[in-house]
């Protein structure tokens, strides 16, 4: 047992403290149809918008709201006949996951935004995916990690109802971990930002100046970060730290439309490491992970004013941006999503490659605001979310490539053992049919005896009526497939001992034959020849 749950006593404390603190109704979450399978073989991204309060510059401007809520996971955009491009449109609407108002909480979207079930997956082996999109100053960084001083002092109020997506999924990670004790967990953390193209790691800030190559790994067939500092985290406290660490150490600047915009992309990763025993004794160890990524905001650099740094730093993440939105296009279209998709045409697109259509799930949380001044971008960030709605993953589970083999082989050799026994029944079968034929059909006979029903009167029947009726149907039909496929093996068994009597006839015709052929051949030499043959022949 690993260490792994020291000061864990308090999570459950904290948690439901945190719970206490939302307020879920109509007004703050509208909800589409959820998913009903956690663990399908294909998965969608899942989208979910949400839209933040009107700030004080755009309410003391008389800045007015454009969103509407109908309800159902839908957006509905008014007053769109002065955007450019919408021309004669006055209203559209979007429709997504869950749409949250902005009036909904922090933990509103821990509970209602899908990224439990990425939690889950993750603890269950799978690469989990978490990211932000949207415009500069729409709440992406509040929605992930909550207010810009929430970390600006020595210790961080960990009790704050502000706290973001990545510190309420922390709590509820461990709590997951802590109801599964009979099996060994090891998590690790790494945390890196994208700074004008440029890979830094926010946990070793001695090196803040050298970037991190990204490179391309044949084992693992994804792209992956060179020497990226990772921290062992046995507790709670310790992936907090790494949390508040780098918060402290991102680069953020201020502009006219946003006073804390985050600079850079960051990605922070909590790989899960899980060892089980199995029912057979086999170790079986799990890979998972999950990664929180806070985009930094698409800028329209005339209403940032933007200069000198500022300036060149916009361009870079536009460029990263823009790249992405091309990715999505093409990962959303189905005539294009087996063609090239440009990944390697930025580091924020390599690293987040298998995120986007790989072998993970991800959830996508499209962050905009209300006001009329930014419908432009509005109106980009809710189609970019509708495409990335469309893109299709193949989630797997990540294990050790020995281990896999290893469960392979012994899932192959219990199915050899099957189809041995069943091959040695169909044998017995066979003969049996032979000697005893009259009581094979008499069980063939017995197993087709239909169930006496009233169909007219089915609705009628009491409960118990229909379970048996439903488990009779079963086990007939059970008896059925078996019967089927002895009867397939009894046939192949006489196919082939048929073909093999026919091989044996044309070699011993063909002796026969070059037997007659021989002209210098003794009389009684051929007559005793023939005999044998025909003796044979008659024996087949």
């Amino acid at each position: 047992m690993s260490n792994l749950y020291l000061n864990c006593d308090n999570v459950y404390i904290l948690w439901k403290g945190l719970q206490t603190l939302s307020s879920y109704n109509d007004i703050l979450s509208s909800s589409a149809d959820s998913k009903s399978d956690p663990y399908s073989p294909e998965d969608n991204i899942n989208v979910v918008v949400r839209v933040r309060p009107l700030c004080s510059r755009e309410e003391k401007s008389n800045d007015g709201s454009a969103v509407d809520f109908p309800g159902n996971g839908q957006i509905l955009l008014t007053g769109l006949s002065d955007v450019p491009g919408m021309k004669g449109t006055k209203t559209k609407v979007f429709s997504y996951n869950v749409v949250f108002e902005p009036g909904a909480t922090q933990e509103d979207v821990l509970q209602y935004s899908g990224i439990t079930r990425l939690i889950e997956m993750a603890v269950e082996g799978f690469c989990a995916t978490a990211f932000c999109y949207g415009q500069t100053g729409s709440g992406k960084t509040h929605t992930l990690t909550g207010p810009p001083n929430l970390f600006k002092g020595k210790k961080v109020n960990i009790n704050s109802p502000d706290h973001g997506l990545i510190f309420r999924s922390f709590l509820y990670l461990f709590r997951l971990l802590q109801d599964r004790s009979n099996v060994h967990f090891v998590l690790k953390a790494s945390f890196l930002e994208i700074y004008n193209e440029k890979v830094i790691d926010l946990l070793n800030p001695g090196n803040a100046k050298k970037s991190l190559a990204v490179r391309w790994s044949k084992k693992s067939q994804r792209f992956f970060v060179e020497n990226l500092f990772t921290v062992d985290c046995e507790e709670l406290d310790d992936l907090l730290a790494v949390l508040e660490e780098g918060m402290r150490n991102r680069a953020f600047g201020s502009h006219s439309m946003n006073d804390h915009s985050s600079r850079s992309h960051t990605i922070l990763t909590v790989y899960i490491t899980s060892e089980q025993q199995m029912e057979n004794g086999v170790y079986i160890t799990k890979q998972g992970k999950i990664n929180f990524v806070d985009l930094a905001g698409s800028e329209m650099t005339k209403k940032t004013h933007s200069e000198g740094k500022t300036l060149e730093e916009a361009n870079n993440i536009n460029k990263s941006l823009m790249v992405l939105g091309y990715c999505i296009a093409s990962l959303s279209d189905s005539k294009k999503r087996n063609g090239h998709i440009p990944y390697r045409d930025s580091k924020l697109t390599k690293l987040l490659a298998d995120s986007l259509a790989g072998s993970g799930v991800t959830l996508m949380i499209a962050c905009i605001s209300p006001a009329r001044s930014s419908l432009t971008e509005t109106i980009s960030t809710l189609r970019y979310a509708s495409r990335a709605k469309k893109i299709r993953n193949k989630p797997i589970i990540v294990m050790d490539p020995r281990e896999a083999l290893i469960i392979s082989l012994k899932r192959e050799v219990e199915a050899l053992q099957n189809e041995n026994n069943h091959l040695r029944a169909a044998l017995r079968l066979s003969a049996d049919a032979i000697a005893n034929g009259p009581s094979l059909s008499a069980s063939r006979v017995h197993l087709n005896t239909p169930l006496k029903v009233d169909f007219d009167h089915l609705s009628q029947m009491e409960k118990s009526e229909m379970v048996e009726l439903v488990k009779h149907y079963s086990n007939e039909n059970n008896a059925l497939r078996k019967e089927n496929s002895e009867l397939f093996a009894v046939r192949d068994l006489l196919i082939r001992d048929q073909e093999l009597v026919c091989r044996e006839n044309e070699r011993l015709l063909k002796k026969l034959e070059d037997v007659n052929s021989l002209p210098n051949q003794a009389p009684e030499t051929m007559k005793i020849l023939n005999k044998a043959l025909v003796h044979r022949l008659k024996n087949l």
